[in-house]
């Protein structure tokens, strides 16, 4: 199966400069970026379309039946006379469901590869996630992991992360509550010690002018 290919252009946003592919709409001067991963490593052709027709763009075979989400819902659906003469709207052929060719299947396989351990998933990786990076559905991923890998399982590494994290995150709670509890008691020191420093001035006063009696 042949796949589309998109221009590159190095684009920069917040000031940090990516290559992207560019894909530019038939119908006006709008166009679309989708960076490369990390690193410049480019991205599989299906991860690209897919990403451009997830925000709504329409890719067509080739770069002059692209159509930006504007042009898109512009469109209007194409009309036909019946055999009465009476000009009807003909109903919108649905396309049919994208099919899971050898080249997806190779792209896939290689992915899980990567991402699958001895029984399970390495964390943080799971049916969605490699679906969204590739940009395949869901749905490829989870038979071909199921058919050649195995249960999606859990991660015991990630499962002791998340027992650890909620642990932790309760320890911080009561640590908090302690530190209000702290402050709290500091305060009323504070303000003790502050009633108490006058009566101190005082009782030094008294002390003096009891020293100045006895020594006449």
């Amino acid at each position: 199966m042949i796949f589309r290919t998109f221009p590159e252009e190095r684009i920069s946003s917040g000031g940090i400069s990516a290559v992207a592919y560019r894909i530019d709409c038939s119908g006006c001067p709008a166009v679309g970026f989708y960076p490369q991963k990390r690193g410049g490593v480019p991205r599989p052709p299906p991860a690209i379309t897919e990403h451009f027709r997830g925000m709504n763009w329409i890719v067509g075979s080739s770069p002059r039946k692209d159509l930006c989400p504007a042009c898109a819902k512009r469109r209007k659906p194409r009309k036909e006379k019946s055999m009465d003469q009476t000009v009807k709207a003909t109903r919108p052929v649905a396309e049919p469901p994208r099919e899971c060719t050898r080249e997806d299947r190779r792209i896939i396989m290689e992915k899980l590869d990567e991402v699958y351990g001895k029984d399970a998933y390495k964390a943080p990786w799971t049916d969605n996630a490699v679906a969204k990076d590739l940009g395949v559905p869901r749905d490829w991923v989870l038979k071909l992991r199921e058919e050649f890998f195995g249960p999606a399982g859990s991660n015991p590494l990630f499962d002791e992360y998340l027992e650890k994290q909620a642990a932790l995150a309760a320890q911080a709670s009561t640590v908090c509550d302690l530190a209000k509890r702290a402050d709290v008691a500091a305060s009323d020191c504070r303000k003790a010690w502050e009633d108490m420093v006058p009566k101190l001035d005082e009782l030094r006063l008294l002390s003096k002018r009891i020293e100045r009696e006895i020594g006449r």
